[in-house]
C-alpha cells in the first residue's frame, strides 16, 4: 500500500476527504471480516484440526484494521509561525483515525543540529500523545539554511517507532523546508520506510511562513524533498480540520488496492498452538500456498478461504486470535481457544479403580 507521488489540489483533496469520512461515519455496516468469529476444541498433544476460514473484505476501507502513525515535526527557528497550526492539525488527525481500528502514536522531531523521539514506541494512548504534541516548539535561531535534517526526523522515526505487527504503518512529517543529508540521506531513509513498510505523508507549511527556500537544483523544497521518498505531499493553507481530513482520505485510498490475503495469528498461539494455512479460494486471483495472490480493487466485496489447520504442540490451555491480514497488514481478526482433554491414561486409571470397587462390593 503505497501513496502516489503527488501534489493534489487541496480542494479536490478535501472534497475527497468529506465523501471518504461520509461513508466512514455513515452508520453503514462496512468492515472487513474473518468467519467464523470464534473456534475452540479439545486437543492432545500431536493432534491436528482443520477449519475453513472465509475472509470477506468490502468494498469500503477496514474497521478493525491496526493504525500506527509517528508524527514528525519540523521545530527550527522557521517554523514558528507554523508549529500551533502543525499542532492542531496532528491533533485533529489522531481523532480522525479512530474510524479505522485500533490507532497507536509517537512523537518525533528534527532540528537543526539535532533529531529523536519524544513520544515512542507507538502505543494506544492518545492523550501521551497529544501531550507531547502540546509540549513541542520551534526553537528560535536554529536551522536557517533552509534545507534541514528531516532525512534525520523520519529515520528516528521508523527507529524508534516501536511498530506493532500487522499494523498499516504512516508516518506524517510536518514542516517547510527541503531536507538535506545528515547522519540519514533520501537514500537510507527511503530504505528505512521500505523496510517497515510504511507510508509517508508530508504537511507542507511553507505557504504559511512565506519563505521556506526550494529553489531547485540549489535548494529542495519540503514537498519535492517528501515526494522524492514516495511520499504524498497536502498543503497546510486550510484549516486543521480540512488538513486532517484530507489525510484520512490518503489513508482510505491506501486500502483501495491490494494484491495479497491470508489468514495467520502471527505467533499467537504458541507454544501450546501452532498454525498452518494453504489457500483454497482466491477470488479473481490464484491460491498460491497459504496466500490468495491477485491484483484486487475495493470496488466489489471479495471472499477468500482457507484450510486452517490448528496442531497442539505443548499442553496447556491457550486463548488467542487469527487474523485476516490484506498486503501482511491486519484488517480484521477472530478469537480462538483450545483446552487440553484429561489425559487418557488418567481416564483409562479411573475406571479401572471404579471396576475395582465394583468387584469388592460384589464379593462382600
Amino acid at each position: 500500500m503505497q501513496f502516489t507521488s503527488v501534489l493534489p489540489a487541496l480542494k479536490r483533496a478535501s472534497a475527497a476527504a468529506v465523501g471518504a469520512l461520509g461513508i466512514l461515519a455513515s452508520g453503514a455496516v462496512y468492515a472487513d471480516s474473518i468467519a467464523p468469529t470464534s473456534f475452540s476444541a479439545s486437543l492432545g498433544v500431536g493432534e491436528s484440526v482443520t477449519i475453513t476460514k472465509t475472509v470477506t473484505v468490502t468494498k469500503a476501507p477496514p474497521t478493525d484494521a491496526l493504525i500506527d502513525v509517528m508524527f514528525v515535526f519540523d521545530t527550527t527557528g522557521s517554523m514558528g509561525p507554523a508549529i500551533d497550526g502543525a499542532k492542531a492539525m496532528a491533533d485533529g488527525l489522531l481523532a480522525s483515525l479512530g474510524s479505522f481500528g485500533s490507532v497507536a502514536s509517537g512523537v518525533a522531531f528534527y532540528n537543526d543540529p539535532g533529531a529523536g523521539t519524544v513520544k515512542a514506541p507507538v502505543d494506544t494512548t492518545a492523550g501521551t500523545t497529544v501531550g507531547a504534541i502540546t509540549g513541542l516548539s520551534a526553537v528560535p535561531f536554529s536551522g536557517g539554511d533552509f534545507p534541514e535534517l528531516g532525512y534525520d526526523g523520519i529515520s528516528a522515526a521508523v527507529a524508534g517507532g516501536g511498530w506493532r505487527a500487522g499494523s498499516n504503518r504512516f508516518i506524517v512529517a510536518l514542516g517547510d523546508a527541503g531536507f538535506k543529508a545528515g547522519a540519514a540521506d533520501e537514500l537510507s531513509t527511503g530504505l528505512a520506510l521500505s523496510g517497515i513498510s510504511a507510508d509517508l505523508i508530508g504537511i507542507d507549511f511553507c505557504a504559511v511562513v512565506g519563505v521556506c527556500g526550494g529553489v531547485p537544483p540549489f535548494t529542495p523544497s519540503f514537498s519535492s524533498s517528501i515526494t522524492g521518498l514516495g511520499g504524498s505531499v497536502y498543503a497546510s493553507s486550510a484549516t486543521p480540520a480540512d488538513i486532517a481530513a484530507a489525510i484520512t482520505a490518503g489513508i482510505t485510498a491506501s486500502f483501495a488496492t491490494y494484491s495479497k490475503v491470508t489468514v495467520d495469528d502471527l505467533g499467537g498461539g504458541l507454544p501450546e498452538i501452532a498454525v498452518s494455512t494453504v489457500c483454497t479460494g482466491a477470488d479473481s486471483g490464484a491460491c498460491v500456498g497459504a496466500d490468495a495472490i491477485g491484483s484486487y480493487d475495493r470496488s466489489v466485496d471479495r471472499v477468500f478461504t482457507f484450510d486452517y489447520t490448528f496442531t497442539r504442540v505443548a499442553a496447556g490451555d491457550k486463548d488467542f486470535d487469527t487474523f485476516a491480514l490484506v498486503d501482511d497488514k491486519i484488517v480484521a481478526r477472530e478469537h480462538d481457544s483450545f483446552k487440553t482433554p484429561e489425559p487418557a491414561t488418567l481416564v483409562l486409571m479411573g475406571m479401572g479403580l471404579l471396576g475395582l470397587g465394583a468387584a469388592r462390593r460384589r464379593s462382600v
